[in-house]
């Protein structure tokens, strides 16, 4: 295959499709397209995932194979006999073609398997989404809808107010009549109609005449009938007792023998009586239906339909001049006036019945879309339907040849069962005539396996497609080796549907071969394979789910003797209840064998198709959540106690009245503040762990415990998921109400596999398909197609040499050809839903058939009906050898075996192992911030690893609020300057301060520093700096009372704090304001590496309080290998290297509370201890790296903590220097580094 162009591929069931798609994958990423150009397609999610795991494993496989050739530097000829001896056909292929260029190959693959994230595999509904999101300037659909989940609601409504309006706007008569014919249903009735159709939204639906609802005739006729009398019936009686009598048609007459005199003795008198005053509205009364069916059967069989006669064959005495006296006497000729009359009403209020169909059908597909986009949302179906009218005209022609340009490539799988809407977008983007050769698309589908028509699936949409290929020159390829079954189940199915391969609508079947796969065999009493296709055929008047369960008793009884197991290499497997599969064609059939299987003690695995919000736990839960919102209502608390997840039983209730409810009402009371204050999963959690909810629930043994249990954890996901999209708890709660009320089936909210799902698996054919099994029993496999009860009638019409597809609501008159095609499609497709169960087996199946029912005495003996399996089986075998050799007929068991017990195992006891003291953690980072976690929650960071390397100067400054009283305030001896007490605190107000310090030079001018701090103000607006400067005026104002504030009088205020600062002895007698520009360096950041293993906090803390600095408990760092941070200033005094941070906080109004003792006291409290010899280290292990000859001890000097607000250019106030000893800092960078630390 050359990617351009068009590529059809048809993939028979069990022929490794998903296998050779991933080989494709290997090759295209290998030669033109990287991820980022590819898209692939499948039917379901959960397909998708495995496609892009299995393209993954591919390409892995395949680069580690050429990694492997080019480590054994392999020579030309070493390589060519290489080639020879590969099985893999990729494998051969790839070396073939690239054998003088394996290096490149496999750079080629490291690049695509590093970008695999890249590659989009979904589903078409998925992939449709992504277009409209990546192209809405191109499409048009600038306004992004939400998927929605209440499709059914919205559609529901519709149909409610579609049926309302369509009343409203006819004649009285016509509702009453529709209503008392039955006519006239409720909205739900006709939801599964309205659904059907908006399957198939791109078929034109057919529209009938507008029909006129008229009743004068059916009313005069019924006058006439009520008006004949008993002498006018007496008339007639030659006919119904006389000569005559026994002349007509025994399905008029009756088996009685009675013939016509109770209808002219008693019925018809009878019924002339009832209907003498007001005959209409007695036709309408059902007491009297039967009276007039039995009259009507005079001309209208049981049907509903004219007699095709009502004499036997004319002969004397009753000749034909004897019955046409019959028919021209007045009673009889009112009776079939009557009878005319009436089937010309019905006629009537059918096509009523039928225009308000369609009318329903066309209004909704006319304004779902339009109410979905009122709404903000959309389907997938309507999503898919909009972009394929996005790629209309001349701007959609630009719009898809930017999705090719952009996306040349497209597998699309399970093409079969793709709709109209889907085959239209992707014909306009990678089928348009300009420009499909530019890229390439390949298609992938068996016609065989479509079996989803009541979907939108149309093989309608297939064969046109395939034929659109065809014209444009495309590829058609087959996959015909089957890999999934053992050679002789392959042979003899091929040899079934090759005696029928015409399955219609154009799906020709094609025989397959075994494929190269090896398959242990299934010994049967020393035989391996021996008959993989048996027929079962059970007597007429019995249960075949009984004949099932006996048979699969048997079965497993063979594999627990060791008569029927798998021979695998590594020894015998024995056959068990997971091996063996029940597929059928309706739940109701697998509901029996169900049930029987259980009643023998057989385990069954099967599916839920139930909704969560069903059953009582669904319900005990809204109970629950309804007392938390009304915790002062005692009904509602009643309610809730009396459900089983609180445990409480009727008498236990009555004595908890006596005490009183007061301490529940409190707890409920508490769990709504929380749920208000902290959302729903805390709120619920504390509610479920306060009442004991979980041991409650499985308190009493029961085999349902465990879906109990994941039932509850179920509702709770749904809960927290639903509580992050409505907004309140009031919103929620009406939420899961409604859908407790209303549950449906949509696939987040059905039921969750337990556990210890295992046995025997029931599954309808439909579920099975994409599955495989080794055994397979087929449920009715000779079942005749069920009555179609479908609304809607599915036919074609050519348009232009194409054919297509057209829907009309099913009347009596439709055209009889359409309901040829229509029966056809539905026996097609039963078709192909017998090749897809006949072929999920891939050892042996047991197709379970039924006798006919024994004919009667002296007639003839009844046939097999052609139907199901049938159709093929009936037929004369194409290989009468391959047929007698590997199929047979099995005689049904007559009775159940005893069930055999598995010899005991002996148990061994495992132990867990010691947990290990060091594990391996990924890289990641973390902070002062991150350890210290008793600073206050806001300025906590994520405890393993910090998510942002970037933080706010001010971060971890605390500010003390001491509570003063008037007497205290005016004590204060010494206040701090005005500015540095009324400055903000916080944050934004601290890190402003720092980026202040960072920009202005510490030997500037005043002037020079004025200029500073106005440009600051200025500028600084990411530190809300314009805030600052009002807040500061309106303070100062108050400050000066009348006086006038301008802002230069807070910039010579903070000029002042600035020169303070500057001037304050630091160590000994040096000051900030003898450095110069060389000798500093302002927001120092740093990433500090951390050991290779658990960082040991308790060994920090010890080191600290051996020093006499106590620091608070600190966050485990389990994870971290990285400690990042920013110094604020490190400076050089002209012998050491120092640090010095700054900081805002405020502890007081008095300059007392910035000496020393206050200052080491916030120093314990900050934990600002840990964070100045973390910072030293950090400098210390920079020093090491940068400087020559460097000694620690010479070298490293100290931090400076400089509290702002309390430097006042005297020594000892606002400043703590601290320098720890060298040892100190040596062994922190000892537990912090690479060195093995030991407990």
């Amino acid at each position: 295959m050359q990617f351009k162009g068009l590529h059809w591929i048809e993939a028979s069931a069990g022929t490794g499709k998903t296998y050779t798609l991933s080989s494709l994958m290997v090759r295209i990423f290998l030669k033109d397209y990287l991820p980022n150009q590819v898209i692939a397609t499948t039917f379901t999610r959960a397909a998708a995932a495995e496609l892009k795991s299995r393209i993954r494993a591919r390409l892995l496989e395949t680069q580690q194979y050429i990694d492997q050739c080019l480590n054994q530097s392999l020579d030309q000829r070493a390589l060519a006999e290489k080639i020879t001896q590969l099985q893999d056909p990729l494998l051969k292929h790839i070396l073939q073609k690239y054998r003088l260029k394996l290096d490149y190959a496999s750079s080629r693959l490291k690049l695509v398997i590093a970008q695999l994230d890249e590659l989009f595999v979904g589903t078409l509904d998925s992939f449709s989404q992504k277009l409209l999101r990546e192209f809405s300037f191109e499409s048009g659909k600038i306004e992004r809808a939400n998927i929605t989940d209440q499709a059914s609601v919205y559609t529901e409504q519709l149909v409610h107010d579609v049926l309302r309006e369509w009343i409203q706007a006819q004649p009285q008569h016509v509702v009453d009549y529709m209503l008392l014919c039955g006519r006239l249903k409720s909205a739900a009735d006709y939801e599964g109609l309205v659904n059907t159709s908006l399957n198939f939204a791109s078929a034109e639906i057919q529209g009938i005449d507008q029909a006129q609802l008229e009743v004068q005739d059916l009313a005069e006729a019924l006058q006439n009938l009520a008006s004949i009398n008993i002498t006018q019936i007496e008339e007639l009686k030659e006919y119904y007792d006389g000569e005559y009598s026994f002349n007509f048609s025994h399905y008029v007459a009756g088996s009685d023998k009675k013939g016509l005199q109770p209808l002219f003795t008693v019925t018809l008198p009878k019924l002339i009586e009832k209907i003498k005053h007001s005959p209409l509205e007695h036709y309408f009364n059902s007491h009297l239906a039967a009276l007039f069916n039995a009259v009507f059967a005079l001309y209208l069989n049981q049907d509903g339909k004219l007699r095709k006669s009502i004499f036997n064959k004319a002969k004397a005495p009753c000749t034909p001049e004897v019955q046409d006296a019959f028919f021209d006497h007045p009673v009889i000729r009112k009776i079939k006036a009557v009878v005319d009359a009436k089937l010309n009403f019905e006629h009537q209020i059918e096509l009523v019945e039928t225009n308000l169909k369609f009318y329903l059908v066309q209004q909704v597909k006319q304004r779902l879309p339009q109410l979905l986009q009122q709404k903000g949302e959309t389907t997938f179906a309507q999503q898919i339907r909009s972009l394929a009218e996005a790629l209309q005209g001349e701007r959609g022609q630009r719009f898809a040849q930017f999705v090719h340009t952009r996306y040349p490539l497209i597998l699309v799988d399970e093409f079969q069962d793709t709709n109209q809407d889907q085959d239209d977008m992707l014909a306009q983007i990678w089928r348009n005539p300009k420009w499909y050769a530019r890229g390439c698309m390949i298609m992938v589908g068996d016609p065989k396996q479509a079996i989803y028509g009541f979907r939108g699936g149309d093989m309608l949409t297939y064969n046109n497609a395939r034929d659109d290929v065809l014209k444009k020159q495309g590829r058609i390829y087959s996959l015909r080796q089957n890999h999934r079954s053992v050679k002789e189940l392959v042979s003899v199915v091929d040899e079934l549907f090759q005696r029928q391969p015409a399955f219609g609508e154009k799906v020709i079947y094609d025989p397959v071969i075994a494929g190269s796969r090896p398959h242990p065999a299934l010994m049967d009493r020393q035989q391996a394979n021996p008959a993989p296709l048996r027929w079962v055929t059970v007597e007429h008047d019995q249960d075949e789910s009984i004949q099932i369960a006996r048979k699969i008793r048997e079965l497993l009884n063979q594999g627990i003797a060791g008569d029927l197991y798998f021979d695998h290499s590594s020894g015998k497997v024995a056959l068990q209840a997971d091996d063996i599969a029940i597929l059928s064609t309706s739940h109701q059939k697998l509901d029996q064998a169900q049930y029987e299987l259980e009643r023998i003690g057989i385990q069954v695995n099967r599916s839920s198709q139930r909704s969560v919000f069903t059953g009582f736990l669904a319900k005990d839960v809204a109970a629950i959540l309804t007392a938390i919102l009304h915790p002062y209502d005692e009904a509602k608390v009643k309610r809730a106690l009396l459900t089983r997840l609180l445990g409480y039983n009727l008498q236990q209730l009555i004595e908890l009245e006596q005490q009183g409810l007061g301490q529940f009402i409190y707890d409920f009371d508490c769990i709504r503040e929380m749920w208000v204050n902290k959302g729903f999963l805390t709120a619920w959690n504390y509610c479920l762990n306060l009442f004991k909810i979980w041991e409650n629930l499985v308190a009493k043994r029961s085999f349902d415990n465990e879906r109990h249990v994941v039932n509850l954890r179920h509702l709770t996901e749904l809960l927290s998921r639903q509580s992050e999209r409505h907004q309140g708890a009031y919103m929620l709660y009406y939420w899961y109400l409604q859908q407790v009320e209303s549950p449906a089936k949509r696939d987040w909210e059905i039921e969750r596999k337990l556990s210890n799902a295992a046995g025997v698996k029931l599954m309808t054919i439909h579920q099975s398909k994409g599955l495989e099994f080794k055994v397979v029993f087929l449920m009715s496999a000779d079942q005749p197609p069920k009555s179609d009860k479908s609304a809607l009638v599915f036919a074609t019409q050519e348009e232009q040499g194409i054919e297509q597809r057209i829907i009309a609501i099913k009347h009596k008159d439709i055209d009889a050809t359409a309901m040829q095609q229509h029966s056809e499609r539905r026996l097609a497709e039963l078709n192909r839903l017998w090749y897809v169960a006949l072929t999920r087996a891939s050892y042996r199946v047991y197709a379970m058939l039924k006798q006919p029912t024994p004919a009667k005495e002296g007639k003839k003996e009844a046939a097999p009906k052609s139907a199901g399996l049938n159709v093929w089986r009936l037929q004369a075998p194409s290989s009468a050898e391959i047929a007698a050799a590997w199929s047979c007929d099995e005689a049904p068991l007559t009775q159940l075996a005893a069930a055999l017990q598995l010899e005991q195992v002996q148990e061994i006891k495992i132990e867990a192992a010691d947990f290990p003291q060091r594990r391996f953690y990924p890289r990641t980072k973390t902070s002062f911030s991150g350890l210290a976690q008793h600073l206050p929650a806001a300025m906590r960071s994520d405890t393993l690893a910090l998510a942002s390397e970037e933080q706010a100067a001010a971060a971890d400054e605390i500010n003390q609020e001491p509570v003063e009283t008037e007497q205290e305030i005016v004590q204060v001896a010494q206040p701090i300057a005005w500015i540095k007490a009324n400055f903000q605190r916080g944050t934004q107000a601290g890190s402003f301060l720092h980026k202040l310090f960072e920009y202005i030079d510490f030997q500037a001018s005043h002037d020079d520093i004025f200029e500073e701090v106005k440009r600051r103000f200025h500028n600084d607006k990411e530190f809300n700096s314009d805030v600052l400067l009002v807040d500061l005026i309106a303070k100062l104002d108050t400050a000066k009372g009348s006086a006038t504030v301008q802002e230069a009088d807070i910039f010579a205020h903070m000029t002042e704090w600035l020169k303070d600062v500057l001037n304050t002895p630091l160590h000994d007698t040096f000051q900030l304001s003898a450095l110069s520009t060389a000798h500093y360096l302002s927001e120092f950041p740093f990433y500090l590496a951390l050991a290779d293993q658990r960082l040991f906090i308790q060994a920090i803390q010890q080191l600290f309080e051996d020093a006499g600095h106590p620091i608070q408990d600190l966050n485990e760092a389990a994870t971290a290998r990285y400690l990042t941070g920013s110094i604020d200033l490190v400076y050089f005094d002209g012998q050491c290297y120092h640090i010095a941070d700054y900081k805002s906080n405020y502890l007081g109004a008095d300059q007392r509370d910035y000496e020393k003792t206050n200052l080491e006291h916030n120093m314990t409290q900050s934990s600002y201890w840990l964070q100045a010899a973390l910072y030293l280290v950090a400098l210390h292990r920079y020093l090491g790296s940068r400087l020559q000859d460097y000694d620690i001890r010479q070298h490293l000097g100290g931090a400076s903590y400089l509290y702002l607000r309390g430097m006042q250019g005297q020594a000892g106030q606002g400043v703590c220097h601290w320098r720890p000893d060298a040892e100190f800092i040596l062994q922190l960078d000892q537990i912090l580094g690479y060195f093995e630390l030991k407990k």
